[in-house]
């Protein structure tokens, strides 16, 4: 089974973003991203995988997966009955990769953290005991945000960095070659989306940015983001159209045209579509909060 890549949007004020999941069964593939990746399972049960280890996994599991590592959380098959009632629920938080590649290692009091970091890119799972120590550090993650929430993952890693007891989980000699250089490829081509968006950008010019001919291009990146090219690229404009309408005094054409949108008919169907509202009742709900 291929690993799907998984393009995590942290903001442009943030280094990590922490998610509250309450869902009736876990539903991420079989994926990994360049992030470092914190999971608390509050409450479900199934089979947790991480590289080339398979374990169980039950309420109270902590797991720190390193960059590009696969991944998924499955639960048992009494999750998917459509009367089941059941529900998964967990916290987690994904940092960025600098982290452990520019700014700690230019502070020797951050050792502890690096070697915890390291130890990471084969997935740590934490013993019982400390779970129990970090627990209300990790719910509180989500009463937090900007430069305290970054303090608090700090202290967060210091406490699991000493723990003797966590169990390095993918093999030693597990490598992820084809994900490394496929994580490069999409990292070329969603840089250009970013840089470009606003602009036309034709199938041939992203498929030349990935080295591939467009109709192997328009397969790969299906088979990967499990989204066609030109679906991926309105939602990164649409992403960009609520920004605008809630933080400048764009008018809304100006803003669709911003966005890459030189049809106003065709931006205000595509923002319906994403958003289930037009983007003047969208503004005015969001400057009314």
């Amino acid at each position: 089974m291929k690993a799907l890549f998984e393009k995590i949007e942290l903001g442009d004020h943030n280094s990590l973003r922490v998610i509250h999941l309450d869902l009736p069964y876990f539903d991420a593939p079989w994926h990994f991203h360049p992030e470092y990746e914190l999971t608390y399972i509050v409450n479900s049960h199934g089979k947790r995988f991480v590289g080339d280890h398979i374990e169980p996994f039950d309420a109270g599991d902590l797991v720190l997966l390193g960059p590009n590592l696969p991944h998924f959380w499955r639960n048992d098959d009494d999750y998917y009955r459509p009367d089941s009632g059941r529900r998964a629920e967990a916290i987690v938080v994904q940092f960025a990769q600098l982290l452990g590649t520019t700014l700690l290692p230019q502070l020797p009091e951050a050792q502890p953290l690096m070697d915890l970091l390291n130890r990471a890119r084969y997935g740590l799972r934490f013993s019982t005991r400390k779970v129990k120590e970090v627990q209300y550090a990790m719910e509180n993650l989500l009463h937090c945000d900007g430069l305290q929430r970054l303090l608090n993952l700090l202290g967060l890693l210091q406490q699991l960095a000493d723990d003797p007891n966590a169990l390095m989980l993918a093999s030693d000699n597990y490598e992820l070659k084809a994900s490394q250089a496929e994580t490069e490829r999409m990292k070329r081509v969603l840089d250009f989306m970013l840089t470009h968006f606003r602009e036309e950008i034709r199938v041939d010019d992203i498929a030349s940015v990935a080295g591939m001919a467009p109709a192997a291009f328009c397969r790969y990146f299906r088979k990967r983001t499990r989204k066609s090219f030109i679906e991926y690229l309105n939602e990164l404009r649409i992403s960009h159209a609520r920004k605008l309408l809630v933080h400048s005094d764009l008018s809304i054409s100006q803003v669709g045209l911003e966005c890459g949108f030189n049809n106003i008919s065709h931006f205000h169907r595509q923002f319906k579509l994403h958003n289930g509202t037009t983007p003047l009742k969208y503004q005015s709900l969001q400057h009314n909060k």
